[in-house]
This record gives structure tokens, C-alpha cells and sequence, in this order.
């Protein structure tokens, strides 16, 4: 009976660590990762030589990834232009049961354990820091082995529940604990840990990749990392056996083929055109041709493509829809501003001034409120404390879902799962803040206009009109689980403290709101 007992605590215990561990944003990165279309990738897991039976080519040069997944040991690198797939192939590996049932080889007689986590500096801080990816794979891990809690987190597992409600996770002791399963030649088990996006990291990517590499030194632990072709990562993973790098962009010809002809297939003018004329499947050849291996180019190209299909566009209009388009990614990016409406130009401008200035992701209600300030500067002061209605938030959404289309053509977009308003890719917000796109949008917006200022009164409005039923107390802020209301509150004190003068006189009404 006792030792029922003490299993119940261990469980328990074991449950409170793992949900710690756990945060609001850590599943909404790879949810937002477009999935790999039908066929797409599947050449990774080709054999050398070995023929697509579909696409009609041979898999990589050297077969390099699926062997290094049977036998290699270090780091391989998946590398490439911005937009060319990167994320969505380490989404695909990550999921795909080929690699595990390919891991277990390396592995044997152990079984492999597998852990993803996926950066994004466009997100929340937990989704960009080191503290974030240490969270992230440990939680993985004991997800699968929940029985090593007790030995690898010694300094937690000796507290007592109220203690471990209270305290909060530091890098330096997810470190430890990490180190800890690495040193571990015990365990029945070997790791293999997918991190994507190594150029979203918010912190020194010289020091951060030696620590990916200290902890490769494990013979249990191998990783597979993805990044852009910065010299920081050609020096720290690109240096090694042509075998242990992948340069996606020179091997998805035949994917962004049939990407194309699946996105325009799927419109319903599609097989009309095609009876029309006889070439209709030059367009896919063209779209493929220019795409240099540039996956999300394909995607816009085909939006603007299959928009001319619902207006009728005859085969020559299409035609010249495509040559209009410039190949090069942020000369497509400043074609589709211009091409929003100029009665929106002025929103437009302030919208995506805002998504910039916000340090994660808003909530969908912030922008509505905007939009608001346009009747009313004083808005936020004059708002009762009193939630919205459910109905009426929800149809507050889905117009805001419809005016971000309107203004900014697609490259801001709501996330289905967090409701919060994103980028369309990273390359959108590296693109607005070069200085040529700073001018063009102040020149845009209002005169005076501060995002800053902005998004605070919109977040003082919808933290007045907001119910926060999770939040519960302090402890969700002290524990980066990202709250809603902590997080509101978090970031109108991060914009306030950005404001000056004039701008930070009137900051001073909003935050007595708060009190």
C-alpha cells in the first residue's frame, strides 16, 4: 500500500514537471508550418540512385540525409534560400514514421527517441531563446521517459509540490539537466533532435551553435539543424562531409512543379482553361523555371494566378500576369503592397508598423482596436472594464481577418490556432524593415503616427475587454507559460518604455488603466 502510495506521488510529481515545462506558444510554431504537399519531399528518404516512381527522378546525389539517419553520427544541415522550404521539410522529416523506423537502425539495440523544436523570430520570446528550445526538448524527452525525472532534475524533484508550483525554469538548470541525460550510458535509448530555424535564434548564434555542438559530443545524441546560408553556419555545420549538408533549394525542382500544378489544378476554371488552350501547362513550366527553388515565390505567384482564373483571365492575360511578376522575393513583396488598394495605403502602412513593433505575435482584438483609434485617439481611456461577448469577439475576428486581406495582401495573417496576427514568413518582416521599406511606410501613414503609442492604447482596450479565465496568478508570468493577461501587460509595459516626449506624456493615462 505504501508503495502504491509513493508511485502516486512519483506520478504526480512526474506530471507537474512535464506540464512546467510546457508553454502557451511551444506547439504554435509547428502548427503554422505549412504541411508538405502530396509526394513533396519524399525524395529525402530515396535511397542514392533510387527513382521516384511519380516525379520520374532520382532521390539526392548521395542519398546523404537517409544515411546519415541509419548511421551518421554529429550534425546534418539543411540549408537554403529564404522561402525555399526549409521549415516545411523539417516538419516533414520530423513527423514522417520513416524516421524513426530509420533512427532505430543507428540506434539498435536501443530505441531512438526523437524531440523537434522549431524557432520563429517573429513570435513570442520563449519561441526565439535558448530557454525556449531547452523547454522544448526536455519536455520531448520526458514525455517518452518519464521515469528519468526523478534522477536527471535532482534540485526539482526534491521540492515539495507548492515549491515546484512557484518555481520558476532557468537556463543554467535546464542546461544541467540536459548534460545530465547526455552523460547517461544507461538509458535504453539514443536522441536524435530536430531543431529548425537557427537564424531565428534571438541570442549569439557563435555561442549558441557551441553549445549545439557540446552537447552533439554525446554518442547518444545527434542533431539535425536547419538555418539560412549565414557564414556563422557554414562555419559551425557546413564544413564537414558533403554527406552531412543539404542545400534544399538545388533539389525541389520537381516538387515546385507539382506545388504549382496542384495549387491551379485546385481552381475550378483550371480544366476549362486547359480545354481552351494547348499550352496551358507552359504556366507551370514558367512558374517552375522562375521559382529558383523558392517555395513561398510559387505560392504568391499561384495566388495571383488563380485570382486572374476567377476573373476570367484568357491565357494571354495570364500570361502576362505571370511576366509582371519579379522573381527576385522582395521585389514581389513591394509588387503586392502596390498593388493594394490606394484608399487602404494609409492603414496599411500603420497595420504592418504595428506587427512590427509588437515583440510577439497580437492578438487579433488589437488590431480591431486600431482601427478604432482612427474615430476616437482617446478610446482606450473611455472603454469601460467589461468583457466582450463571445459572439461579438468572434465576429470582431472574422472582419479583421477580411480588412488584413484587404491591406495587406496575405503577408499578415491570423493564426487559426493562437488567433494572434503573423507574418506571412520571415523574409516578409526582414523585407519591411530595410530602410527603403521604413520610408515607404512612414511616408504612408498618418503624420505623427507612433506604432508604439498604438499598440499600447489598442493593448490597455483589450486588456479592459478581454476575460483571461486561464490566468490565474503570478506564477504563469514567472514561468514563461505566457498568460494572455500577463502578456498583455508585458507588452504595454515594453512599448512604454519606448516612448519619449510628447508620446510618453500621453502613455501615463494608459497605464494608470492598469492599476
Amino acid at each position: 500500500m505504501a508503495r502504491l502510495s509513493l508511485s502516486r506521488v512519483a506520478a504526480a510529481k512526474e506530471n507537474k514537471i512535464l506540464r512546467s515545462l510546457s508553454f502557451d506558444s511551444r506547439p504554435v510554431r509547428h502548427s503554422s508550418i505549412l504541411d508538405a504537399s502530396t509526394r513533396t519531399f519524399e525524395w529525402v528518404f530515396k535511397e542514392a540512385g533510387q527513382r521516384d516512381s511519380v516525379a520520374g527522378r532520382t532521390s539526392t546525389p548521395t542519398g546523404s540525409f537517409l544515411r546519415w539517419l541509419k548511421e551518421g553520427d554529429g550534425f546534418f544541415w539543411v540549408t537554403g534560400k529564404p522561402g525555399s522550404g526549409k521549415s516545411t521539410l523539417m516538419k516533414f522529416i520530423a513527423d514522417h514514421p520513416t524516421t524513426l523506423t530509420v533512427l532505430s537502425r543507428w540506434s539498435h539495440p536501443k530505441r531512438p527517441v526523437l524531440a523537434s523544436h522549431y524557432f520563429w523570430s517573429a513570435g513570442t520570446p520563449m519561441q526565439k531563446s535558448q530557454q525556449g528550445l531547452l523547454q522544448t526538448l526536455l519536455y520531448g524527452i520526458f514525455r517518452q521517459l518519464p521515469d528519468i525525472m526523478e534522477t536527471v532534475c535532482t534540485e526539482r524533484w526534491s521540492k515539495t509540490f507548492e515549491e515546484l508550483e512557484h518555481e520558476p525554469w532557468l537556463v543554467p538548470e535546464l542546461q544541467r539537466i540536459l548534460q545530465r541525460i547526455a552523460d547517461r550510458q544507461d538509458l535504453p535509448v539514443r536522441f536524435c533532435f530536430f531543431v529548425d530555424g537557427l537564424d531565428e535564434f534571438g541570442g549569439d548564434h557563435v555561442d549558441f551553435c557551441r553549445s549545439l555542438h557540446e552537447l552533439a559530443q554525446s554518442p547518444h545524441i545527434k542533431l539535425c539543424v536547419s538555418s539560412r546560408e549565414w557564414n556563422v553556419f557554414e562555419d559551425s555545420f557546413g564544413g564537414g562531409s558533403i554527406d552531412s549538408k543539404l542545400y534544399i533549394h538545388e533539389l525541389t525542382c520537381n516538387d515546385i512543379r507539382s506545388y504549382a500544378e496542384r495549387r491551379l489544378q485546385e481552381h475550378p476554371r483550371w480544366k476549362e482553361l486547359e480545354t481552351e488552350v494547348s499550352n496551358a501547362s507552359w504556366l507551370i513550366e514558367e512558374i517552375t523555371k522562375r521559382a529558383a527553388g523558392v517555395f513561398l515565390w510559387v505560392f504568391l505567384v499561384t495566388k495571383e494566378l488563380r485570382s486572374g482564373l476567377s476573373e476570367y483571365d484568357s491565357f494571354s492575360d495570364m500570361q502576362r500576369r505571370l511576366e509582371s511578376i519579379p522573381v527576385d522575393l522582395e521585389a514581389f513583396f513591394k509588387h503586392i503592397l502596390e498593388s493594394v488598394e490606394t484608399f487602404y495605403h494609409q492603414k496599411m502602412a500603420t497595420t504592418l508598423q504595428i506587427a512590427l513593433a509588437a515583440t510577439e505575435p497580437a492578438p487579433v482584438a488589437v488590431y480591431h482596436f486600431h482601427d478604432v483609434e482612427y474615430e476616437d485617439q482617446d478610446y482606450a481611456l473611455k472603454l469601460p472594464l467589461q468583457a466582450l461577448e463571445k459572439v461579438k469577439a468572434a465576429s470582431l475576428c472574422q472582419q479583421i481577418t477580411r480588412r488584413l486581406k484587404g491591406r495587406c495582401r496575405g503577408l499578415l495573417e491570423v493564426n487559426r490556432h493562437s488567433h494572434r496576427v503573423e507574418f506571412l514568413h520571415r523574409s516578409v518582416m526582414d523585407f519591411l524593415r530595410t530602410a527603403e521599406m521604413s520610408i515607404f511606410l512612414t511616408e504612408k501613414a498618418p503624420h505623427g503616427f507612433d506604432a508604439r503609442l498604438s499598440l499600447l492604447q489598442a493593448y490597455t482596450a483589450y486588456i479592459k475587454t478581454t476575460e483571461f479565465p486561464e490566468f490565474v496568478d503570478r506564477t504563469d508570468f514567472n514561468q514563461h507559460t505566457a498568460s494572455g493577461l500577463m502578456s498583455a501587460i508585458g507588452e504595454t509595459l515594453v512599448q512604454a518604455r519606448e516612448l519619449h516626449g510628447e508620446m510618453a506624456e500621453a502613455a501615463y493615462p494608459l497605464l494608470d488603466e492598469l492599476d
